[in-house]
């Protein structure tokens, strides 16, 4: 119980910080620009919108890599070498302090990935339904040039209407990606402890950068590399779509089981490696 409260505290100084604050803002704006399309199309027809557009957000590349350099911006308060942790680590022990910090990298990116969401769904207001159906509107843009006539910033893919329901869709993409956010931020803290902290920054925005080239490589290639790159994983809306033939993205059941094990052996590692490093704290709270 005590380690509990300890990860909620933790996690409260995480999520109350100007770097969260201004990621908040930017992903407020590019939300309403990115929906600005639809609303359009939505007082065309006079006709509301689902409101199930998150998956589609992530399923576009320009979002998706802002969304994840957004994650490393958030991190890279790592390795969470800060003065006020002094006096935590000398309170709680060392083990308790890792823990700490690992959970509170969760409970973070539960927030801000949540958040993100919620931009998506409060940026189309009044105009949306609340039913667990994908609507007329949806289906329509996916079936014909509306897209293209109305400039829609993200794909809305067909295929998937026939596999997940929008409860179900938005489901799978919040964990995914939630635990995608995880993964890169104990990454983060992981390099940071066993090398530094430039390393751990730009190895996380490797990771991010890789989206390019599966994106662009050919779907027999993309099919492969899709197994190890994770970030590209939070486009689950494209599942169910084929592309020149191929499925290219791993199974749902596939990324859970690696982002977890990737998780669950870098905390061990963290914990390990935070038994014997000489900490040296940094004056800057920030």
């Amino acid at each position: 119980m005590k380690q509990l409260r300890y990860i909620w505290k933790t996690s409260i100084l995480k999520i109350r910080n100007i770097k969260v604050t201004t990621f908040a803002l930017v992903i407020l704006v590019t939300c309403w620009s990115y929906n600005r399309p639809v609303k359009l199309f939505v007082k065309s027809v006079n006709y509301p919108v689902s409101w199930c557009v998150f998956p589609y957000f992530m399923s576009v590349f320009p979002f998706l890599i802002l969304f994840l350099f957004g994650i490393v911006y958030i991190n890279s308060d790592v390795p969470f070498m800060q003065h006020a942790n002094l006096y935590q680590v000398l309170r709680t022990g060392r083990r308790r302090w890792a823990l700490g910090q690992v959970g509170g990298i969760f409970l973070r990116s539960c927030v801000v990935v949540l958040f993100t969401a919620l931009c998506t769904i409060v940026t189309l207001l009044p105009n949306i339904e609340l039913t667990n159906e994908w609507g007329k509107l949806l289906r329509t843009a996916a079936v014909t040039d509306a897209m293209v006539v109305y400039d829609f910033k993200y794909v809305i893919y067909y295929e998937i209407f026939n596999t997940y329901t929008p409860l179900q869709l938005m489901g799978i993409t919040l964990l995914i990606c939630i635990l995608i956010s995880t993964f890169m931020g104990i990454f983060m803290f992981l390099i940071c402890l066993y090398f530094n902290k430039v390393i751990a920054v730009a190895g996380t925005l490797a990771m991010a950068i890789l989206l390019f080239f599966v994106v662009n490589i050919h779907p027999r290639l993309k099919q492969k590399l899709a197994y190890f790159v994770p970030t590209i994983w939070a486009e689950v809306a494209r599942i169910a779509s084929p592309e020149y033939g191929f499925y290219w993205l791993p199974s749902i059941s596939y990324m859970l089981l690696f982002l977890t094990v990737a998780i669950g052996l870098m905390s061990v590692l963290i914990i390990h490696k935070v038994k014997y490093i000489e900490f040296n704290w940094d004056k800057d709270d920030v």
